[in-house]
């Protein structure tokens, strides 16, 4: 009873916090780009033909919400176990000088491995018309998408920093820094725009998703599944052939549309 009355103290702060810093985030980016700037950001469109209208934002909100309860109850999880000694959560730099730099880099390697074959399953059809359907109801995506989840599906993609914390040294700064890059990550996944310059797929940047990488995925459904890379899907044949081809037409049309006004 002592265990579950501690998780019950720390829920409700752990909500209010996770709904400001998204809501905030996700708000104001959504704000700005798709209502503030949109005339003057069409040119980065990805699905020019295709809008988002109220009944989806209001869906979407209401995941949101059912999402940050799901991250509250993982992060008062993760606080209550640190204090009883269970992670290896640390935060002293000096206490593990190879995962205070490398841990980042590990972290988000594990992180976008286990995304990418959860998200595989969760597209079985076993699987999809009871979880990940509620995710793909919305076809053109727009910040408010990145949160927009079942309950289950949150808790999958996130349970795994728990084990990992108990056998893995793990900077706590990095953990926040994980966090925060996969918040942005995500809405950069949904935003619906295609900001990154068109020379990206000439270095090692490509081996990182865009926009339109994801943005596939909502409009044709069963291929890239990644999240921060294009790893798992190009070793295991799951990247749309067109991908690169598609993201090249985009900058044209951008390219067009610039010459043009």
């Amino acid at each position: 009873m002592e265990t579950l009355w501690q998780l019950l103290k720390g829920f409700p702060q752990g909500l209010i916090t996770g709904l400001a810093t998204n809501g905030i985030i996700i708000g104001l980016i959504y704000f700005f780009i798709w209502k503030k700037f949109k005339v003057r950001l069409q040119k980065f469109k990805i699905q020019l033909d295709k809008n988002v209208d109220s009944k989806q934002i209001k869906r979407e909100i209401k995941n949101t919400i059912i999402t940050a309860a799901v991250g509250a109850l993982i992060s008062t999880i993760m606080i209550y176990v640190s204090t009883k000694g269970y992670t290896q959560i640390y935060f002293t730099f000096s206490s593990h000088p190879f995962f205070s730099i490398a841990g980042f880099l590990l972290l988000l390697f594990i992180d976008d491995t286990w995304f990418y074959w959860v998200h595989r399953l969760l597209h079985h059809p076993k699987l999809f018309k009871y979880i990940h359907i509620e995710h793909h109801k919305s076809n053109n995506v727009n910040p408010f998408t990145s949160m927009s989840f079942h309950f289950a599906e949150p808790l999958l993609l996130t349970i795994w920093i728990i084990p990992v914390s108990f056998i893995m040294p793990i900077y706590a700064p990095v953990l926040g820094l994980i966090q925060v890059y996969g918040l942005l990550d995500n809405i950069k996944g949904h935003l619906g725009y295609e900001f990154y310059p068109k020379w990206w797929h000439k270095t090692w940047f490509k081996y990182f998703t865009t926009s339109t990488h994801h943005n596939m995925h909502h409009s044709k459904f069963n291929g890239n599944y990644g999240v921060h890379f294009r790893i798992w899907d190009k070793l295991l044949g799951t990247e749309f052939k067109n991908y690169e081809d598609e993201f090249e037409k985009i900058k044209q049309r951008e390219e067009a549309i610039i010459a043009n006004n």
